[in-house]
This record gives C-alpha cells, structure tokens and sequence, in this order.
C-alpha cells in the first residue's frame, strides 16, 4: 500500500463515520506517507476524526502553533465547538474570530480545509450565507462541495442542491461522498427518492465490517420517511448503543417516539439525556421556544 491507497481510505472511512478506524489506519500506516503534502492531510484527518469523536480536548492540547494553517484550523474547530458544548460565549466568540483571521491570512482564503472548519463554524452559528461565501472558491473539492449541498438543504433551497450534486457527479460520479450526498438530497426530496436515499445508505452500511452511528442514524432516517418505523427505531436504537452521546442519534429518536406514540417518560427522558450531551442543540431551543408559547397561549385561556 502505498500513502495515495492509505489517504483514499482513510477519506472513505472518515466520509462514513469511521472515526477510530481512520485514527487506527493512520497510526499503523503512518511510515508510508512519505511526501509533506501525505503528512499535513494525514495529521488534518487524525484531529478531524478525534473532533469526529467529540474528544476536542486531544485535539487542543496537541495541535501546537508550530503546525501547519490547515492544522490550527481544526484546533479551533475543536475550541469552537467544546466551547459552544460548553456555553462558553466568550470563548466561542474568540475562536470564531481566530478563525476568521486565518482564513484571511495569505492565501488560507483557497485552502480546502481552512474553508471547511471556518464555514462549519459560520453553519453552526446560523450564518448561513457567511459559509456559502467563504466556500465559493471551493474548487473540485468533494467535502466542500458536501457542505454547500448541506447549507443549501438547509436553506430550503433544494433546486441549488441538486444543481450542485449534478456538478459533483459530472467530476466525481463514483465517490463514496458523492453518493452520500446524493442520498441526503433524496431524502430532503422525498416521494420515490426516499427509497433511493435507503438503498445507498443500506449498501454502505452492508459493505462494512458494522454500520457506523452516522449511517445507522441515515438509515433510520430514510426508515422514518417511508413509514417504517419498528425498522427506524431498532437502528436508532443499535447506534444508541454505539454511542449513547450521539446527539443525532437522541433527536431521531424523539422524533421516532413521538411517531410512534411512545409513553411521555420514554420521550422525556431521551430529551433529558440530550440536555446533558448538547444543552445548546438547535432542536432543543427550538422545543424550548415552542413550549414557551404554547404555555403562553394555555395561559390565556386558564380558569381563574
């Protein structure tokens, strides 16, 4: 093997959630990447799976300021993101700055990883439009162009999405994330394509040793959209299993408890456990605002 075979892998194993399998391929394989160009993206995938793993403490105390641009950048993906696990504003607010900043410094503006941890951060803070502009000169770069075709499903804006994929598919047809990405925009899509969307995940989930908890959590997804719920629950269930601090894995399963009536308490209790993973989830601020004016509403109609 030689360090092309052992990068290509290792951005397969990284694009299904792999994370300690890609760390492990490249701890073993680490004497066969040989050019400088090897090495830098090998240290970017090994922090980036570590952040994967939401083990950013690795990742902070690692990363030195003696390491490449694209590795500092991940190190403050990985100070971004704990401090917002945190409810740290004011460090999040300076991580987001340094990013900023070095996206701006010289030519970081074009490099591929760069762009990648400093729109993540410009998604998770809302600022959608921000990521699509630091992503515009993207180039054939298949992760980013994966975030764009995220950021436009977020948008509700599905024509650019499959605008994109249809881009992505006339230079990379028969990339893994290719497809991955294409089965993310079926399922937003729905009718007939719900089924596509299963059939890609499902193939991948069976050409590996175990499904990962990402693919468990789109397989259980597509099993949602198609009304197959038992099918939904015990994937959920399976990558719950896998990791029980998945935040992915405790909303679909809400959501998956919700549709099929599950008891209050069983529900409950898998919003509690996301409190403690998550506390600043999109979801549950958004359960949170609707809670706060239905009791609002109730209370205008309250029995004095």
């Amino acid at each position: 093997m030689d360090e092309f075979s052992v990068l290509f892998a290792v951005r397969n194993l990284f694009a299904l959630g792999n994370y300690q399998i890609a760390i492990n391929e490249l701890s073993t394989s680490s004497r066969l990447l040989q050019s400088p160009e090897a090495q830098v993206e090998a240290k970017v995938y090994l922090y980036r799976s570590y952040v994967g793993q939401g083990k950013y403490n690795i990742v902070i105390s690692d990363i030195t300021e003696r390491d490449p641009a694209e590795v500092q950048a991940i190190k403050l993906l990985a100070i971004y993101l704990q401090a917002k696990q945190k409810g740290d504003a004011a460090a999040a607010e300076q991580a987001i700055s340094s990013s900023t900043a070095l996206l701006s410094d010289g030519a970081n503006h074009s490099n591929p990883t760069i762009q990648l941890a400093s729109a993540t951060i410009q998604v998770n803070e809302g600022f959608l439009e921000e990521a699509l502009r630091i992503l515009h000169s993207r180039g054939k770069n298949l992760e980013c162009a994966a975030l764009v075709i995220q950021i436009y499903v977020q948008m509700d804006r599905i024509d650019l999405a499959r605008k994109e994929v249809g881009s992505v598919k006339s230079w990379a047809e028969d990339a893994l994330l290719a497809q991955l990405i294409e089965a993310w925009v079926d399922l937003r899509v729905g009718g007939a394509k719900y089924q596509d969307a299963f059939y890609i995940f499902e193939e991948f989930a069976q050409s590996n040793t175990a499904a990962t908890v990402k693919l468990l959590n789109n397989l259980a997804v597509s099993n949602l959209a198609l009304g197959r719920y038992p099918e939904a629950e015990s994937q959920l269930l399976e990558a719950l299993n896998k990791d029980n601090n998945d935040a992915d894995t405790l909303v679909n399963l809400i959501v998956c408890s919700n549709l099929t009536s599950k008891p209050l308490d069983v529900i409950s209790r898998y919003v509690n456990q996301l409190r403690d993973v998550a506390p600043q989830h999109a979801f549950l601020q958004d359960l949170d605002l609707k809670n706060s004016l239905f009791d609002r509403a109730a209370a205008r109609y309250a029995v004095a």
